[in-house]
């Protein structure tokens, strides 16, 4: 029953990619003038023959030697496929029909071998068939009936980190639209096709070695004749590589090892599967482009760079604690081996020793990661870490500059990657494991393509984070979708439009367009907290006139003193968050949320008649304190030019440090050119409305305006806490709730209002703190009149009784009714 088994899902894989590769309708058949070579199209002739030796399988474990399956099979051989096959490939054509024999024979003799054998042969035979006539059929602009024949194939085994190849369906898609030439597309097929069989070999190699190990000799004969066969489709290009002689050499051992195999001659086996993987050493079928190169090696980067860190989550003091932490870090091992493996043989010749020395650490840190996951010994992070750096290291030295630097469309792999696992899983019915795969998939775009596309187009920054989060484009978000258990079919609309979106954000970042938005956003930050410096050393200069008035020249300069001060904070809090870049939004969210408490703390100001009142009084009195009625010239000391100074840089440093911060969460996800743009801007719009406030040498109606900016630092509030919620919600610290409410995208971009319970329920409660604030200030001015009038009327009792009538306030000069007048007017003037 193992071997029955065994058999049943080789025929499943060998019929899985005749289906898998394409979601549209079967295709059409290949022209032909005989209508019953059109009723049955290579594919299914092939899925046919492929069948029925899955059938001859069953009859020989059953005893039934009628060999009814392999005529079934000899009759699949028919109409296109092998009209096909005679044509480009004649001699595959003669494999199989042999092979076919012996397969009948080995029915009748009840030898299952021999059957597993020939069953190997034909599926390499048929793919290898397929492989040449698809490639006829493109160089000779047919793309209909080469996709017909690329339905043969198998495909590159697929990862956590690695898609299915349609590098070949998307060329023949483009050939048929004419947006590629033939030329073009038989070298993205042929290049496609042999990357996929040379790691398939590899794949069948290591299944081969396992059966070896484990005495499955069924098995064993048929994993190595397919490698045997798919060496024959690398042949031509070992060929052009490595010349005649090393060719014939290679093949003479790549076929001791399939007759060894079939022989269960197990010594014969791993002796001649030991030359064959040193034959194949360094080589590489189909070599990467430069673009493909500088892709994978960012991509293994990327991966050896989360091992670490997922290690870092899954364990503590050699203990496991989370177990999924430490099969995603198994996951991205995997990724760094495979990814080093396609780089590998450009490697070698650049340095031989080195690849050495990466080899034996991969093997170290994949030991470490496997026996952990494994539960076997769990060796500490300081371990792991070594490694890792060693590597980095060793990566850095050995990589050429082009590799190093940065790949968007690596990391747009892996967000369709992380999709299409996403995908999978929803499938599966693993809710929690689709909401990771979602999160990932979020994760990879928002600390890679995010931060470059949202210079270019931030409204389509805004379409994909809402495709990922609560919907946009007319149609519901993943979050949203992950949450609510939708189905497969559900899901796929969306990721759909995520798909396209994704392709326009590729294209987006190759045009190099401006982002004027993120630069009129620096820009109002840098004008809004300017105006208010310039309002506070306005109100603090305004008392100097007169001889006096050479005292503004040590708080202008103060002030200005400031400026570079504030831009060197800009440049060390740029430099800190760059180094935590690779955390992505956990930093933007802390920044965020330190950002709301700046916020929270000015408001409190703002409504408590701190922030303006109490703060511009403290400065007004901080300069007469300084000044008096000090005449300048001589007379004006050095402590008094030292203390103007501190003065106006204080009160400039401290809006420029609060500009600092606020620019901080915009740096992140638009750059620093872009926000440098946007400062510079600002900072001339200031200097203008400066160079005018100064020069007119005029009061400006004060008051109102800082009503108009604690209502705009209201705004922003209420904006940054939905903002900074959603990004909690993206890292994973705050639960999803999504609501039934379809909220405009515009509504999230500009005002961070998403459609989720928790969003919402914060900025609600920022409201009701905004609102609460100014009832509080309010009700505390009112009750500290009441109890000024109370103390007043009070002590007027008191005097009148032992026949005081000369008020308190006479040595004021001040009628009593109009000092009381004041005490109201006072305690009820609005901010």
């Amino acid at each position: 029953m193992a071997a029955a088994a065994t058999i049943v899902a080789a025929a499943a894989l060998l019929v899985a990619p005749g289906y898998a590769s394409s979601a549209e309708s079967p295709p059409e058949p290949e022209a032909s003038s005989a209508a019953g070579l059109a009723a049955n199209p290579p594919w299914r002739g092939a899925d046919q023959i492929t069948t029925s030796l899955s059938d001859a399988q069953f009859d020989l474990i059953l005893r039934d030697p009628t060999g009814g399956s392999i005529g079934e099979a000899r009759q699949a051989l028919s109409g296109s496929l092998k009209a096909g096959l005679s044509v480009s490939a004649p001699a595959e054509l003669q494999e199989v029909e042999r092979q076919l024999g012996k397969a009948g024979r080995a029915v009748a003799s009840g030898d299952a071998v021999a059957l597993a054998s020939a069953r190997g042969t034909i599926t390499a035979a048929l793919r290898r068939g397929a492989f040449h006539r698809a490639i006829d059929l493109t160089a000779a602009d047919r793309p209909e009936a080469a996709r017909e024949w690329l339905q043969i194939r198998d495909f590159r085994q697929s990862t956590r980190f690695t898609r299915v190849g349609t590098v070949a369906t998307d060329a023949l898609i483009a050939l048929t639209d004419g947006e590629t030439s033939p030329a073009e597309a038989v070298v993205q097929v042929r290049k496609d096709l042999l990357d996929t069989y040379q790691s398939r070999l590899g794949t069948n190699r290591e299944e081969a070695e396992r059966a070896a190990d484990r005495g499955f000799a069924e098995r064993l004969a048929e994993t190595a004749a397919i490698v045997n066969g798919y060496w024959q489709i690398l042949a031509g290009e070992y060929r052009h590589q490595r010349g005649e002689a090393a060719t014939t050499r290679t093949g003479r051992e790549f076929r001791q090892l399939d007759r060894a195999a079939a022989a269960t001659d197990l010594s014969g086996f791993r002796e001649a599967n030991r030359l064959t993987t040193g034959d194949l050493d360094g080589f590489t079928a189909a070599p990467f482009t430069p673009e493909e190169q500088a892709r994978r090696a960012a991509q293994l980067t990327r991966f050896l760079d989360l091992i670490p860190k997922e290690y870092d989550h899954g364990t503590d003091d050699g203990r496991i604690t989370i177990p999924f932490e430490l099969q995603e870090a198994t996951a991205f091992d995997d990724g760094v081996e495979q990814a080093f493996g396609d780089l590998k043989s450009d490697l070698v010749e650049r340095d031989p020793q080195g690849v050495e020395e990466i080899d034996a650490d991969l093997a170290l840190l994949n030991r470490y990661v496997n026996e952990a996951n494994e539960r076997v010994s769990v060796a500490s992070l300081d371990q792991v870490n070594a490694v890792h750096d060693r590597l980095v290291d060793r990566f850095d030295e050995i990589f050429p500059d082009e590799w190093k630097e940065s790949s968007d469309e690596a990391d747009y792999d892996l967000v369709d990657i992380s999709v299409d696992q996403m995908t999978a899983a929803i499938s599966a019915g693993q809710k929690n494991l689709a909401e990771q795969a979602r999160l990932s998939a979020y994760a990879f775009f928002e600390f890679g393509p995010e931060l470059k596309l949202n210079a270019f187009d931030p409204q389509l920054v805004a379409e994909i984070e809402g495709l990922f989060w609560y919907g946009a484009r007319g149609v519901p978000g993943l979050a949203t979708l992950v949450s609510d258990g939708a189905p497969t079919s559900e899901v796929r609309e969306t990721t759909l439009e995520l798909d396209e979106a994704l392709k326009e954000a590729r294209e987006k970042t190759g045009e190099g367009v401006s982002d004027a938005t993120a630069i009129t956003n620096a820009a109002l930050i840098v004008f809004r907290e300017g105006l208010e410096a310039i309002l506070i050393i306005a109100a603090i200069t305004a008392s100097m006139i007169g001889a006096r008035a050479a005292l503004r020249k040590p708080v202008y300069r103060g002030a200005l003193m400031a400026l570079p001060a504030s831009l060197l904070g800009f440049v060390l809090a740029v430099a800190l968050l760059g180094s935590l870049a690779a955390y992505g939004e956990k930093v933007e969210a802390v920044v965020g949320v330190v950002a709301i408490g700046v916020l929270v703390i000015v408001l409190n100001w703002f409504f408590h008649r701190v922030y303006w009142t109490e703060w511009i009084a403290t400065h007004r009195k901080r300069g007469k304190a300084l000044t008096g009625d000090v005449v300048m010239g001589a007379a004006a000391g050095a402590a008094t030019i030292a203390g103007l100074y501190v003065l106006g840089f204080t009160s400039v440093f401290r809006e420029g440090m609060e500009t600092v911060l606020f620019l901080q969460a915009l740096q992140l996800s638009s750059g620093v050119g872009v926000v440098a743009a946007g400062v510079g801007l600002g900072l001339l719009a200031t200097g203008v409305v400066g160079f005018l406030t100064f020069k007119a040498e005029r009061k400006l109606p004060y008051k109102k305006m800082l009503i108009v900016t604690g209502v705009l630092i209201a705004l922003v509030l209420f904006t940054m806490v939905g903002n900074t919620v959603r990004t909690l919600q993206g890292v994973g610290w705050f639960p999803i709730h999504p609501i039934g409410l379809d909220i405009p995208l515009w509504m999230g971009t500009w005002l961070g209002i998403h459609p989720s319970v928790e969003t919402l329920l914060a900025q609600v409660l920022a409201l009701v703190f905004v609102i609460g604030s100014y009832w509080a200030a309010g009700w505390y001015s009112k009750r500290q009149m009441r109890i000024q009038r109370e103390k007043y009327e009070a002590e007027q009792i008191a005097g009148s009784r032992v026949g005081c009538a000369e008020p308190r306030n006479t040595s004021r000069e001040e009628p009593l009714g109009q000092a009381v007048k004041g005490t109201d007017r006072r305690a009820k003037e609005p901010i």
